[in-house]
């Protein structure tokens, strides 16, 4: 087997197929104390961990399924191709990692609330959730812990720079460039749609009378996806005689690299996931931070002090050449 395959073989090993066996365990286990349960139980608690909210009994096996297998096959849906393409990182580790401890938490969580339930008259006799949360928890750091150390080492190959080759400015001669980066249509539209359905979800639960918590914890969360959707779908970028400027549409975030500041220019081709573990403001490794929306050629400039800025932008070569040209012209008059 060679080093690919073992890569992908343990990602699916702790990303899909220690999640089935989770479920697997999680379900017989229940199934057998059905018979014990009341017939209602309880499936959620409030803060103080009394039972507040209750369904079916034979619902519980169906929500471990769902919620056990159900997110760890979305962490390998999105993950798994480009593991395959042959991207390598720490980040794709740590996915496999969440898949399992995510599939613990819930297995773990599902199945001990709804066995202290058995032998209960009445589901109103649910003892306190905390021993269950804890329980969960500890399944799930365990789990993580363990899915992480299966799988290889990974270290993601970034492409070779290519250090920019300024371009040939007159001494008083004026140049600016000027582009717009923005997210690819799909993901945009996505961002936008979850922001949308999180916002109409806040507003019926307002509008309904539910849960205080709730509606809040709704409410904050819209405002976050929307504040995200505003200030990271689209940025411009300006490289002109002050140096290189990055900022979204609304003017803030912004982001400005003086021409002082600036030791090196380089054009270089990013992917997201490895390198900076996602898409939009994104800290790497390496002391690099990047405006990254999308995959592809991309400006990045070495600070002085070490740190690197990235900005994944169309005609990087020639962004990257002015600035390049802006900065010598500039130390060759101080």
């Amino acid at each position: 087997m060679t080093r690919a395959d073992r890569v992908v073989g343990r990602f699916l090993l702790v990303a899909l197929w220690l999640p089935v066996a989770f479920v697997l365990v999680g379900v017989v286990v229940q199934l057998a104390f059905l018979p014990q349960v009341p017939a209602t139980v309880a499936v959620h608690w409030n803060r103080a961990g009394v039972a507040d909210g209750f369904a079916p009994a034979w619902t519980q096996p169906v929500a471990t399924i769902g919620f056990g297998l159900g997110i760890p096959a979305l962490i390998t849906l999105t993950t798994l191709p480009g593991l395959r393409r042959g991207e390598r990182g720490a980040t794709y580790r740590l996915m496999g990692a969440t898949a399992a401890a995510v599939s613990a938490l819930t297995t773990v969580a599902f199945t001990t609330t709804f066995v202290l339930q058995a032998g209960l008259g009445t589901a109103d006799d649910a003892p306190s959730v905390w021993q269950a949360l804890f329980a969960s928890l500890a399944a799930a750091v365990v789990a993580g812990v363990g899915a992480w150390f299966l799988q290889p080492r990974q270290d993601a190959a970034a492409a070779e720079p290519s250090p920019a080759t300024p371009l040939a400015l007159g001494p008083h001669e004026r140049a600016v460039w000027v582009r717009t980066t923005a997210m690819k249509t799909s993901a945009a539209v996505a961002v936008v749609a979850a922001a949308l359905v999180v916002a109409l979800a806040a507003v019926i639960a307002w509008v309904a009378g539910a849960d205080a918590v709730l509606a809040g914890v709704l409410t904050v969360l819209a405002l976050v996806l929307l504040a995200f959707a505003a200030t990271t779908i689209a940025f411009h970028v300006r490289v002109d005689d002050t140096g290189l400027h990055v900022h979204s549409l609304l003017g803030l975030p912004r982001f400005r690299v003086p021409l002082g500041d600036v030791a090196a220019v380089t054009r270089v081709e990013v992917n997201p996931m490895p390198e900076f573990g996602g898409w939009g403001l994104r800290m790497g490794a390496g002391r690099r931070f990047g405006v990254v929306l999308r995959t592809g050629e991309a400006i990045e400039v070495v600070r002085r002090n070490g740190r690197r800025f990235v900005v994944t932008v169309d005609d990087a070569e020639t962004g990257a050449a002015l600035l390049e040209a802006l900065v010598e012209r500039a130390a060759a008059r101080s």
